[in-house]
């Protein structure tokens, strides 16, 4: 890499770095580079990929339909209802 092509790398990534860092940054960016060529070249054919580094499981209830319509008992329990509605004093004129 070189200083025209980091220029277009940190003008299209909306970067910016001072011109006495660009040598430094080339280098640390060669580096990264090797070191993501190091990681393509590792054979990994023999192992699983995995979904999470931990081997935790997701501890979960089970799913089971429950009736929860309870409103008739809602509505038994108010200080005052008509047929399906709870009564409330006026509150707005």
């Amino acid at each position: 890499m070189n200083k025209i092509e980091l220029k277009n790398l940190l003008f299209l990534s909306r970067l910016q770095v001072n011109d006495k860092d660009h040598d430094k940054t080339i280098e640390k960016l060669q580096n990264t580079f090797e070191m993501i060529d190091q990681m393509n070249d590792l054979d990994l054919d023999k192992f699983e990929p995995l979904n999470n580094p931990l081997e935790l499981t997701n501890v979960s209830r089970s799913d089971v339909e429950k009736n929860r319509n309870k409103k008739e008992e809602f509505l038994e329990s108010s200080p005052k209802s008509d047929e399906n509605y709870f009564v409330v004093p006026k509150i707005v004129e």
